[in-house]
């Protein structure tokens, strides 16, 4: 493992000095950008797995990507103590879509406190409500579809994630109401996914209102659509809470959070709901339409992964028993193996060194801003052999760590949700492949390139499948 150093940099008398990237920065913030997966790779080519870059004009100039597991590890059991802080502000490219009261963007206390509330409906027997519900959505997606038919999987997949989303979360169900929001959250993805949607996201001055046709405008007419919307909903759910005793409030995860209070008895305000019910719309529905859509690409790219979960599945005695479903060890394996190649995030949290800090040797400066490169730590052959390729027996052998798979991100900030995600994906696969059989297309089943979709990555090329029975 070389431990070389690139001229300029400094050593410290606590740990050896973080190599820099010898690319200039204007070049790295394009290519991670436009090319992230590219560049991670470029980053971790020839050093140990920590280094300097200039990768984000949203950040501090301080920025140092890690894989090395063993500086990841010591990074979250340091987390939120004196030397590591966690500030919401350093996510502030995701106030745009998420707004500034989301759960992802606030400081270190507020978020605690934040999180102690929106935590319960996600976990026990809250999360096992929704189930039933899950997989009858799920069966209901493809219902009308006859054998011969093919359809486009992410869309396909984003259909049921957003009736998931829509009725778990706000207790909507087919309606005026649910149109509305279904329409306006598609149009406002569909523009932030696409090449130039991607860009919009990072530089602020391609954002402008520039008339009826601009991006700008488009994006600025469906949040706004989006935030009326969600405000008549609060307003009205808030209302039924305020009459309705508890044990009659509706399961759905709006009422629950409309009757969470904290410590001093204080409830979230409207303009806190709202950010956080569009963080779940766009955190829980995009994000798991497309791990579900690589997932359905993986799976019938190899017939010996679809033949042995197949198995599985046929072998299980009640098919109706959602906790049962969700145990099931090879299903679990292919779900964790999907997130492998493909992680909901590219990047953790940024986190902040406040003092300066030695983690796996290297020393750290007050005011570096450090990411563990999810993509990067995934790719790494010595925890993962062979690891482009589509192998969920490795998961099936092996424990790994916290710090070495982190599909959610790791410690004080690790994705809120995803325990309804791990949830949904094996219910809405057990579903439809149970009751279907699917077959790729000839242009589908080839090798498909991630490429940005705003903040995270899809397929280059559509999925489409063929239904055969």
């Amino acid at each position: 493992m070389s431990q070389s150093l690139i001229e300029g940099d400094f050593q410290n008398a606590q740990g050896m000095a973080i190599p820099t990237l010898p690319i200039a920065p204007h070049w790295q913030m394009l290519e991670a950008i436009l090319r992230p997966i590219a560049y991670y790779r470029r980053c971790f080519l020839r050093n140990s797995g920590v280094v300097r870059v200039k990768m984000s004009p949203t950040l501090p100039p301080q920025q140092v990507l890690i894989s090395d597991p063993s500086v990841i590890k010591e990074l979250i059991n340091e987390d939120g103590g004196r030397c590591i802080s966690a500030p919401g502000e350093l996510n502030g490219l995701l106030s745009q879509v998420l707004g500034k009261h989301s759960i992802i963007l606030l400081a270190p206390a507020t978020h605690r406190e934040r999180r102690k509330l929106l935590t319960p409906p996600f976990h026990g027997e809250r999360l096992k409500a929704y189930g039933q519900l899950i997989s009858a959505l799920a069966k209901k997606a493809l219902m009308d579809r006859n054998v011969g038919d093919v359809f486009d999987a992410r869309e396909q997949m984003q259909g049921i994630t957003m009736r998931v989303i829509l009725t778990a979360v706000f207790g909507l169900h087919e309606g005026d109401a649910f149109r509305r929001i279904e329409r306006s959250l598609a149009s406002s993805i569909s523009i932030r996914s696409s090449p130039l949607g991607s860009l919009l996201l990072f530089f602020p001055f391609l954002r402008k209102d520039l008339g009826r046709w601009s991006p700008g405008r488009r994006i600025k007419a469906a949040d706004a659509t989006i935030r009326q919307l969600l405000l008549a909903q609060i307003a009205s759910r808030r209302k039924a809470v305020e009459r309705d005793s508890a044990e009659n409030l509706s399961p759905d995860i709006l009422s629950l959070l409309l009757s969470c209070k904290d410590d001093e008895g204080q409830g979230l305000s409207d303009d806190e709901l709202h950010d956080e019910l569009l963080t779940l719309l766009f955190a829980g529905h995009e994000t798991t339409a497309t791990a579900l859509t690589w997932a359905l690409y993986w799976i019938h790219r190899n017939p010996l992964v679809l033949e042995r979960l197949m198995d599985e599945l046929n072998g299980l005695r009640d098919h109706s028993d959602p906790e049962a479903i969700t145990r099931l060890p090879y299903l679990s394996a292919v779900v964790n193996e999907v997130l492998r190649i493909h992680p909901v995030a590219m990047l953790t949290f940024p986190r902040r060194i406040e003092a300066p800090i030695t983690l796996g040797g290297y020393a750290f400066h007050t005011g570096d801003v450090v990411l563990a490169c999810i993509q990067a730590v995934h790719e790494r052959p010595d925890l993962y052999p062979k690891p482009t390729q589509f192998i969920p027996e490795r998961f099936m052998g092996r424990t790994y760590g916290l710090h070495e798979f982190l599909a959610f991100g790791g410690g004080s900030r690790r994705c809120i949700g995803a325990a309804l995600a791990l949830y949904e994906m094996k219910l809405i696969l057990a579903e439809l492949l149970r009751n279907n059989q699917f077959k790729l297309t000839p242009n589908s089943n080839r090798e498909n390139k991630p490429r940005r979709r705003g903040f995270t990555l899809g397929p280059s090329i559509p999925v489409r499948l063929e239904i055969l029975s």
